[in-house]
C-alpha cells in the first residue's frame, strides 16, 4: 500500500476518480490516502486515458464557444433594434461574463492539450470587438432618443469624446453603465448646445464684422521692429502731416509724451486717458489711452503703439478692438515683429489692405563678458533692473548710500506724473544712476548706456518664472538710445551673465493670436437667452469666458478675472441696470490695494443710491508720520484716479474733479520728495504698518504672512462678504 506520490516515482499511476483502498489514521488527524498495486495503471495507459478526458473537455468547450459566438452574440445583434439602451446592455454584459468564463476555461486547457498535442481553437477578440462597435452605436442612438436630441453631427462629436475616454480607462468589452453614460451625454449636448446658443446671440464667429469700421475703406501700414529702431518716429511723421489724427497708447505717460511733442511741433493736440482730459483749443489730433477709442469717430490717420500688447491676456482685448474697429483712412500699427503674425490675421478677416515697414535697431546692443559685482564699477547712465517695488527702493537705498549719488526710480505703482519727473530727473543728469522695475520696457525713452539686470527671473503667482527672451530684449532693448548712447550695454549685477545672455540670444516667442474680451452687447445676448435667468453681471461674463469659443486660430479670450471680481460688487444692487454695472466693473480699480477697493465699493453704492459722493470722504485718513510712508500715498493716488476715471462717467454723482487734479498734483509733489531723499529708507509692512528689516524680501512681514494677513486679492460674495486668495499680476481691466 502506497500513495499516489509514491506509486508515480515507481512509474505508476492512479487514475482520476479511484478511491484509495486504506486511509491511515492519527490520533484523530486525517492520515494518508494509500492505494494497491492493482489499482495502478502504466503511465502509458495513464497518458492514453488523460488524453480522452482532456479531448472530451476540448470538445465541450469548442461546443460553448461556437455556442456563444455564433448563436447567441449573432442573435443579440439581430435583436439589438428591439431593446434599448439597459436592456441591451444587460445582455450584452451576460455575454461578456460568459465569454469570459470560456476564456478563462480555454486558458486551463491549452495547457494540458499543448502537453498532449490535443487542438484547441483560440477564443478569438475579433467577432466581439466587431460587436462592440455595434453595441456603441446602438447606445449613441438610444442615448439620443432618450435626451430628445435630433442633431446627428452634434450627437457625434460628443459619442468620439465620450468613447475616447472610456477607451482610455475601461477594461475592454466593458462599456460604462447606460445611465451614467447618459448623463455624459446629456451634460455635453447640453453644454453645447448652450455653448452654439450663445455663439449664435453673441455672433462671435463674425466679430470682426460687426464694427462700423467694416463700412469705411482703411489701408494699415505695419511698422515693426525693436526697441530703437524708429518704428513710433516714422508713424509720428505721417500722424503729423493728417488734417485730423489719434494716438493709441498703452500708458497715460505715452499720450502725455506724444501730445506735447506735437504741439512742439505746431500740432494742436489733446489729451484723453480713462481719468484724465487735457482739451487744447482748436485741436484736431489727440493722444489717448488705447481702451478710449471710439469706435464711432472717423480721422484721417491712427497711429497704434506697442500692438505687441494684443497678445496681452488682461488689456490684449484693447488692442484687438483698435484693429478691427479704428475708424481712419490710414492705420499705422507699431508693433515688435513676433506680433505679425497675429495682426495679420486679424486683417486678413477685415479684407484691408496693407503694407509692412520693417525697421532694424538704430544703435547696436552689445552683451557684457561679465557681471557687474560692485556700486562702484557703475558707470553714470546705467540703469538697473529688479522685478519687485521693493526690490527697487532697497537697491535705490543701497545705491545712494554707497556712491553718494542720486538714483531716479521707475515703478508700475508710481503715478505716471511722479515716472515722468523721475524720467526727466536722469534723462537731465540730477541722477547719475537708474533703479527701475520692468516699467521701463515700454515707452519711455531714456539716456541709458548700460543696462543691468540684477535679477534673471520674476516671482508672481507664488512660483519663479524665468525671464522670456522677448523680456530680456524688450527691457535690454532701452540701452543705448540713437544720437546719445551709440552702443547699448546689457549685462548683470551682482548674478551670473549665462542666464542673460543665453535668453537674450534665444529667439522670442511669435504672437499668433489676437486676444478678445466681452462687449456690453455680448452679455445683453447672452442675458436675453431662455436659459439664463440671472441676469448677474458676474454670472454673464463667466458664461462668456466658459462658453463661447472664438476661432482659435485668431483668438484667445482674455482673462476676465479681475472684472467678475468689480462685477460681484455691482450686482449687490439690483436697481442697476446692466450697462451701468458694466461700465462701473470696468473701472481700474488695484484688486490689491485694500483701501482703493474700499473706496471703489462706496462709489458703486453712492451711484446705486443716486447720490452725491465727495472725494473728501473717501480718502483713508493718515497720521502725519504715516503721510510720510510712500506705500500709502502710491494708494490715494490711486484713489483719486479711480475717482477721476468714474467722475467721466457719472459726473453728476461724483463731482470733486477739480479737487482731484489739484490733490493728485499735491500727492505726487509729496511722492517725488521722499523719492528725492538720499540713503535708505524704512520699508513698511503693507498689512500691520510695522518697520521691514533691512533687505527682506517682500511687502509684508513675517508674522502677517504666517497669520495669512496680506498678499491676496479681495474676493466679494453675495452680502459683501470678502476673503482672500491667491494674487494673479496683471492691470485693471480699462482705462
Amino acid at each position: 500500500m502506497k500513495t499516489r506520490k509514491a506509486w508515480k516515482k515507481e512509474g505508476r499511476r492512479i487514475p482520476q476518480g479511484v478511491q484509495p483502498a486504506q486511509i491511515e489514521e492519527f490520533e484523530g488527524l486525517n492520515g494518508r490516502r494509500l492505494f494497491s498495486y492493482e489499482q495502478t495503471i502504466s503511465e502509458d495507459e495513464y497518458l492514453i486515458t488523460q488524453a480522452k478526458v482532456v479531448a472530451g473537455h476540448c470538445s465541450k468547450w469548442s461546443e460553448d464557444w461556437l455556442n456563444l459566438e455564433n448563436i447567441r452574440l449573432v442573435e443579440f445583434l439581430d435583436d439589438l433594434k428591439n431593446l434599448n439602451g439597459p436592456q441591451a446592455e444587460a445582455i450584452w454584459l451576460n455575454l461578456v461574463r460568459d465569454r469570459e468564463r470560456l476564456v478563462d476555461r480555454n486558458l486551463t486547457l491549452a495547457v494540458k492539450a499543448k502537453k498532449l498535442e490535443i487542438e484547441l481553437p483560440v477564443a478569438s477578440m475579433v467577432p466581439w470587438r466587431k460587436a462592440m462597435v455595434k453595441f456603441y452605436e446602438h447606445r449613441f442612438f438610444a442615448a439620443m432618443a432618450e435626451a430628445g436630441v435630433d442633431n446627428e453631427p452634434l450627437a457625434r462629436q460628443i459619442e468620439k469624446k465620450l468613447v475616447a475616454e472610456e477607451e482610455k480607462f475601461k477594461s475592454e468589452l466593458h462599456p460604462t453603465p447606460f445611465w451614467k453614460y447618459f448623463g455624459r451625454f446629456h451634460k455635453e449636448i447640453e453644454s453645447i448646445s448652450f455653448e452654439l446658443e450663445v455663439a449664435q446671440a453673441t455672433k462671435i464667429s463674425q466679430f470682426h464684422a460687426l464694427f462700423p469700421a467694416r463700412e469705411s475703406k482703411r489701408h494699415f501700414t505695419l511698422y515693426l521692429g525693436p526697441t530703437n529702431s524708429g518704428k513710433t518716429y516714422q508713424a509720428l511723421q505721417k500722424l503729423r502731416n493728417a488734417a485730423t489724427g489719434i494716438y493709441l497708447a498703452p500708458l497715460r505717460l505715452l499720450a502725455l509724451e506724444v501730445s506735447e511733442t506735437l504741439l512742439e511741433w505746431g500740432v494742436p493736440c489733446s489729451m484723453i486717458t480713462g481719468e484724465e482730459r487735457i482739451e487744447v483749443e482748436g485741436a484736431s489730433h489727440t493722444a489717448s489711452t488705447i481702451e478710449m477709442l471710439s469706435l464711432h469717430k472717423k480721422y484721417d490717420i491712427c497711429v497704434i503703439d506697442e500692438a505687441q500688447m494684443l497678445g496681452d491676456s488682461d488689456r490684449g482685448w484693447a488692442w484687438t478692438q483698435a484693429i478691427l474697429g479704428a475708424q481712419a483712412n490710414e492705420v499705422c500699427v507699431i508693433a515688435a515683429p513676433q506680433a505679425r503674425p497675429a495682426i495679420e490675421k486679424l486683417l486678413t478677416l477685415t479684407g484691408d489692405p496693407f503694407e509692412v515697414v520693417e525697421l532694424t535697431r538704430l544703435s547696436p546692443l552689445k552683451l557684457m563678458k561679465s557681471p557687474t559685482k560692485s556700486f562702484n564699477d557703475l558707470e553714470h547712465g546705467t540703469a538697473i533692473v529688479a522685478f519687485s517695488r521693493s526690490g527697487v527702493l532697497a537697491l535705490k537705498g543701497e545705491m545712494e548710500k554707497k556712491t553718494g549719488e542720486r538714483v531716479a526710480v521707475l515703478y508700475g505703482a508710481l503715478p505716471p506724473e511722479v515716472r515722468r519727473f523721475q524720467a526727466q530727473m536722469f534723462a537731465t543728469g540730477d541722477a547719475s544712476y537708474l533703479v527701475a522695475t520692468d516699467a521701463i520696457g515700454m515707452g519711455l525713452n531714456l539716456p541709458i548706456k548700460t543696462l543691468l539686470f540684477s535679477q534673471d527671473a520674476k516671482f508672481y503667482n507664488h512660483k519663479e518664472h524665468p525671464l522670456t527672451p522677448m523680456e530680456v530684449r524688450q527691457i535690454g532693448g532701452r540701452a543705448g538710445r540713437f544720437g546719445k548712447n551709440e552702443v547699448g550695454y546689457i549685462g548683470s549685477f551682482r548674478i551670473a551673465m549665462s542666464n542673460i545672455t543665453n535668453t537674450f540670444k534665444a529667439q522670442p516667442a511669435t504672437i499668433n493670436r489676437a486676444h478678445l474680451a466681452p462687449n456690453l452687447e455680448h452679455l445683453q445676448s447672452i442675458s436675453q437667452l431662455a436659459t439664463t435667468k440671472r441676469t448677474q453681471l458676474a454670472r454673464l461674463l463667466f458664461l462668456f469666458s466658459k462658453t463661447v469659443k472664438p476661432d482659435p486660430t485668431v483668438y484667445k479670450l482674455s482673462d476676465l478675472d479681475d472684472q467678475i471680481v468689480l462685477a460681484r460688487v455691482t450686482d449687490r444692487y439690483s436697481n442697476l441696470d446692466l450697462p451701468t454695472r458694466f461700465v462701473l466693473s470696468a473701472a481700474p480699480v488695484p484688486l490689491r490695494a485694500t483701501a482703493a477697493v474700499t473706496a471703489y465699493e462706496r462709489m458703486v453704492a453712492a451711484v446705486a443710491q443716486k447720490r452725491k459722493l465727495h472725494l473728501s470722504k473717501i480718502l483713508p485718513e493718515f497720521t502725519q508720520r504715516e503721510r510720510g510712508r510712500l506705500s500709502l500715498l502710491e494708494t490715494a493716488t490711486k484713489i483719486v484716479n479711480l475717482y477721476s476715471w468714474l467722475h467721466y462717467r457719472f459726473a453728476e454723482l461724483l463731482p470733486d474733479i477739480d479737487q482731484a487734479t489739484k490733490l493728485r498734483r499735491e500727492l505726487n509733489q509729496e511722492i517725488n520728495v521722499i523719492l528725492g531723499r538720499q540713503g535708505p529708507q524704512d520699508r513698511h509692512c503693507s498689512s500691520c504698518s510695522k518697520v521691514l528689516p533691512e533687505r527682506h524680501k517682500f511687502n509684508i512681514c513675517d508674522k502677517c504672512h504666517k497669520g495669512g494677513r496680506g498678499g491676496g486679492k479681495r474676493s466679494f460674495h453675495k452680502g459683501g462678504k470678502v476673503r482672500n486668495r491667491p494674487v494673479r499680476r496683471g492691470g485693471g481691466r480699462r482705462n
